[in-house]
């Protein structure tokens, strides 16, 4: 029978059992991080994605030459949108025989995240010019 002295290099079974408890626990609190990285970055792009829906529907109904007061809906994708068009003041130029109005443009896009209606709101204001 041999016995172990002291200077024998090696490691207890109570050791080797700290450490794999030890690199587990890391390891559950790496995943746990990774795991809040992907829901924010999920998030992030669904946010995007919905800006740039939303900056669309506004450049589309900007650039038109007949604004009309209402409200419209309609679908880009997985993302729904209302549109509102408000007018907000009107001016009479008599001596140009035309009238130029002001318009709220507000869309309000919506979609589905995590079982959750997330929402972006975004706002512009037009004029124009109208032949009286």
């Amino acid at each position: 029978m041999t016995t172990a002295s002291p200077t024998d290099a090696g490691f207890s079974l109570l050791e080797v059992l700290v450490a794999t408890t030890l690199m587990g626990l890391v390891l559950v609190v790496l995943v746990q991080i990774m795991t809040t990285v992907l829901r924010a970055q999920e998030a992030v792009r669904g946010h995007t994605q919905a800006l740039v829906v939303a900056e669309k529907i506004l450049q589309e109904h900007s650039q038109l030459k007949n604004l009309e007061a209402g409200s419209f809906q309609g679908q880009d994708g997985r993302y729904g949108y209302r549109l509102r068009l408000t007018p907000q003041y009107e001016v009479s130029e008599a001596n140009l025989n035309r009238t130029i109005r002001c318009y709220l443009i507000q869309v309000t896009v919506f979609w589905e995240e995590r079982g959750r209606t997330k929402s972006l709101d975004l706002q512009t204001v037009r004029t124009a010019a109208f032949k009286s």
